[in-house]
C-alpha cells in the first residue's frame, strides 16, 4: 500500500474560503483525492460539478459511494447526502465519528480503489468540535487551519483563546483572502498567505484555482505549502 497523506481543511469562522483552498490545493497537486465533508454546505462538490450521487456518507447507510473523476490526477467524493443528512437529523454526532472513520481508513480505500492519488484532501464545516479535531490528528491527519483577516484584527479575549485553542492542532495556518495592504502583516503571523483575487466569473473549480494561482504570491505560497504538506 503506497504512502497517502491525509490533509484536513478547517476554521473557526465562515467564509474564510476554506473550500477554495481545498480546490486550489487539489488542483495546484494532483494525485489528490477531495472529499467534501462540509455538511452544510456541500460547496466542493459544486465547484467541481459533481453528480448528485451517493457520496462519502453511503457506506454507512449500505451502499456505495460514488467517486467524481476532475481529471486523471483529481478525484472527488461528494458530500451531497451528508447534507441531507444533516438538514434532516439536525445533528452532527454520526457525521463526525463518519468522518472520524474516513480519516482512520482513507489510505485503505484509496488502495483498495487503485486510486492514483498520495494525498486525500477533506474539506470539512466550519467550527468542528476542539474534540473531533483532537481525535483526527491522533488519527494521523495533517490538519491545516484556515483563517481570514480577522485573524488579524484587534478581537476580544475570548476569541483570541478560540483561535488559540483550534490552531493548537495544525501543521500550518493559511489566512486566506487578504488584501494587498494586509500581506505583510498577515506574513508576520504565517508564511502560508493568499491574496484575495478580484474578478472571478468562472465558477468552476478548476478555473477558480487557476485564477488564484495566476497570482505569483499566492502560487508561491501554494508551493510552500504543498512542500509543507508533502513533508
Amino acid at each position: 500500500m503506497r504512502p497517502v497523506k491525509v490533509v484536513v481543511i478547517y476554521s473557526l469562522d465562515g467564509g474564510v474560503g476554506k473550500t477554495t483552498l481545498s480546490a486550489v490545493i487539489g488542483v495546484a497537486k494532483g494525485y489528490t483525492l477531495l472529499i467534501d465533508a462540509d455538511w452544510e454546505k456541500a460547496e466542493l462538490s459544486q465547484l467541481f460539478r459533481a453528480p448528485r450521487r451517493d457520496g462519502w456518507l453511503a457506506p454507512f447507510y449500505g451502499r456505495s459511494f460514488h467517486v467524481h473523476q476532475i481529471s486523471p490526477s483529481l478525484y472527488l467524493i461528494p458530500g451531497y447526502d451528508a447534507v441531507d443528512y444533516y438538514r434532516r437529523e439536525g445533528s452532527p454526532e454520526d457525521l463526525e465519528e463518519a468522518l472520524a472513520q474516513w480519516v482512520q481508513h482513507a489510505p485503505r480505500i484509496v488502495d483498495k480503489l487503485r486510486l492514483p492519488v498520495d494525498a486525500v484532501v477533506i474539506d470539512t464545516t466550519p467550527a468542528l468540535r476542539p474534540r473531533l479535531l483532537e481525535g483526527l490528528s491522533k488519527l494521523g491527519a495533517r490538519m491545516l487551519f484556515v483563517g481570514d483577516v480577522r485573524l488579524l484584527s484587534r478581537i476580544s479575549d475570548v476569541k483570541a483563546e478560540q483561535y488559540k485553542q483550534y490552531m493548537q492542532y495544525s501543521f500550518a495556518v493559511v489566512i486566506n483572502q487578504v488584501d494587498k495592504n494586509d500581506v505583510a502583516m498577515a506574513k508576520s503571523v504565517t508564511n502560508y498567505v493568499i491574496r484575495h483575487v478580484p474578478g472571478i466569473r468562472d465558477y468552476r473549480g478548476e478555473a477558480v484555482a487557476s485564477a488564484i494561482l495566476r497570482d505569483r504570491h499566492n502560487r508561491t505560497s501554494v508551493e510552500e505549502l504543498l512542500t509543507k504538506i508533502k513533508s
